[in-house]
């Protein structure tokens, strides 16, 4: 029943999944006595989380939809929001959001050269959008790669498509520099070139977490072992898309380990491409009950996860 309606991709399943979310954050909000106690707080956090996630649904399903990352269905949608469910620290409007906001505007000219359509433009785009996120966080200097891995699939090569996204990249750094010379603050400016981490990874073996991690990563392993195949077998679009969405899983785990303050809302940058592997996986369970019995799965860790973790 619940893979069935998911199974298609019209208006209602949006409506449907973007209610599931609201659920899901306005139990986060009840169990955090802060937002509870103090109702004008509460009002404003609300609305502004509603918008802003609102957009970045938006954002998430142009991509997919735009690209064909996966078939005409639902699936990737529900389990991005899931996974939010699963780790509730993610349903904040802080740092990483807007990281992670800024880093979907910038993948969406990346997944998008696999048309021949204005490849110049998309990579100066993307550049830009990237140009903001190192300003907002510097370790995001690693999706770099990934535009050019996109690049070098979809077999854009030239001079002027390695470029492009440098120029791109530059531009906003440049202004931000400017804006940081005439107010006279060039700490805050060169606070970008000072790199530093933690390596501090107890958060992620406290229960709340590690349960979920266990289970994402199972789902994933195994979502990658049969549709990796396939996918490999095929030498058409998807194929190099394929590559890119593993590789930038493995850029976002990067970004993960690289984050300096670790509270699990860091792992809202991996919920792209796994949501688009567990998507592909799943498509290709035959049995009926065996995807019912996941999705049932994941909804109630979902909920169990923001109300009692």
């Amino acid at each position: 029943m619940l893979a069935n309606f998911f199974g298609k991709s019209k208006p209602v399943n949006f409506l449907v999944i973007f209610a599931l979310f609201l659920c899901l954050f306005f139990i986060s909000l009840l169990t955090n006595n802060q937002h509870v106690n103090n109702i004008n707080f509460f009002l404003k956090h609300f609305g502004k989380t509603l918008v802003l996630f609102l957009i970045l649904f938006s954002v998430y399903n142009f991509i997919l939809s735009k690209n064909e990352l996966t078939f005409d269905n639902s699936y990737a949608f529900l389990f991005f929001v899931l996974l939010i469910g699963l780790f509730p620290n993610t349903i904040t409007i802080d740092k990483n959001f807007y990281i992670n906001l800024t880093l979907f505007l910038a993948l969406r000219k990346i997944y998008s050269l696999q048309s021949e359509k204005s490849t110049v433009k998309k990579l100066f785009d993307g550049g830009f959008w990237l140009g903001i996120c190192f300003i907002i966080e510097p370790f995001s200097l690693i999706f770099c790669l990934l535009f050019y891995a996109a690049i070098f699939l979809h077999k854009k090569i030239t001079i002027q498509t390695l470029l492009v996204p440098m120029i791109g990249f530059f531009v906003p750094i440049f202004l931000y520099f400017t804006y940081c010379f005439w107010h006279d603050n060039m700490v805050s400016f060169l606070q970008l070139f000072k790199w530093f981490t933690s390596y501090e990874f107890d958060i992620y073996f406290q229960i709340k977490y590690s349960y979920g991690i266990f289970l994402v990563l199972f789902l994933v392993a195994t979502s990658l072992l049969l549709k990796t195949p396939k996918a490999l077998a095929v030498n058409n679009t998807f194929k190099g898309n394929w590559i890119l969405i593993m590789f930038n899983l493995l850029v976002t785990l990067f970004l993960v380990v690289l984050s300096k303050h670790k509270n699990g809302g860091e792992l809202l940058f991996t919920f792209f491409p796994i949501s688009i592997i567990l998507a592909n996986g799943f498509e290709l369970l035959q049995k009926k009950w065996l995807k019912e019995t996941i999705l049932a799965l994941l909804l109630t860790t979902s909920f169990t996860a923001s109300l009692f973790l």
